[in-house]
C-alpha cells in the first residue's frame, strides 16, 4: 500500500500475532509510518517509512518478542528511524526480547531527538548489517525509560553510523544496560566533540568491544 498524510498511523497491527508488513510506502502520516502494539512475531521488511510529522517511521511497541524488522528505509521522520519499547505501564513484562533489526537503511531522522535505532527495554536482540547516516540525534541506542527493564545481552554488530554534525554519539549505551556486545562496526561521528561510542560506569559490565572503526 502506499499511505499518506493520515493523522496518526499509516499502517497499525495491535493485539496480534505472526503478522507481516511488507512493501508498503508510508509517508508524512501524523504519528508513525509503521505503528504496532503487542504484535508477537511480527515481521516488518522492504518498506519505506519516511517524514512522519510526530514521532517515528517505525515504532514496534508493548510486550511483544520476536520482531523481525529488516530491509526497510526510514529517514527524515522527527524523531527516531526505527523505535522499540516494551512500555511497562501498558501491561506485560515490558520488554522486547529476540529482536532481529537487520538490512534497514536509516538517515535524517531525529530533529526532535531520540535515535536512528532506539531500544527502551530491548533483551537478547541483534541489531546488525544497518546503514545510518545524516541522523541529527543518536545513532543506535540501548537504555531504559519506559521498558520494564534495561536494554541487556544484545549485540551490535557490522553496522555502518555517520552521525550528522548536529548529532549525539554513534552507540549510546545507558544506565544499568549490561552484557551488550558492539563489535564490527564503522562509527563516525561528525559532530565537533562527540564520539563513537558512549557507556554508563554501571553498564560496563559483561560490555564487550573490539573490532570497531
Amino acid at each position: 500500500f502506499i499511505v499518506n498524510a493520515m493523522p496518526r498511523a499509516g499502517i497499525r497491527s495491535a493485539v496480534s500475532d505472526h503478522v507481516s508488513i511488507r512493501y508498503n510506502t508510508c509517508t508524512d502520516n501524523g504519528k508513525w509510518g509503521i505503528f504496532t502494539g503487542f504484535a508477537e512475531h511480527c515481521i516488518i521488511e522492504h518498506n519505506s517509512c519516511s517524514g512522519s510529522i510526530d514521532e517515528h517511521g517505525i515504532y514496534f511497541s508493548n510486550s511483544a518478542d520476536d520482531p523481525i524488522i529488516r530491509y526497510n528505509e526510514c529517514f527524515d521522520n522527527n524523531a527516531n528511524g526505527i523505535h522499540m519499547n516494551g512500555d511497562e505501564s501498558e501491561g506485560g513484562d515490558g520488554t522486547i526480547s529476540d529482536a532481529q533489526v537487520y538490512g534497514n537503511v536509516v538517515h535524517g531522522n531525529g530533529v526532535a531527538g531520540g535515535s536512528g535505532i532506539n531500544c527502551d527495554g530491548v533483551v537478547n536482540s541483534a541489531i546488525y548489517n544497518n546503514l545510518l547516516y545524516a541522523n541529527h540525534a543518536s545513532g543506535i541506542s540501548l537504555y531504559q525509560i519506559d521498558g520494564g527493564a534495561p536494554s541487556t545481552g544484545n549485540k551490535v554488530y557490522n553496522n555502518t553510523i555517520i552521525n550528522a554534525s548536529d548529532a549525539r554519539w554513534c552507540v549510546n549505551i545507558t544506565d544499568d544496560c549490561t552484557g551488550n556486545q558492539v563489535v564490527n562496526n564503522i562509527l563516525i561521528n561528525q559532530h565537533p566533540f562527540r564520539g563513537s561510542i558512549v557507556v554508563a560506569e554501571n553498564a560496563l559490565a559483561g560490555f564487550i568491544s573490539d573490532y570497531n572503526l
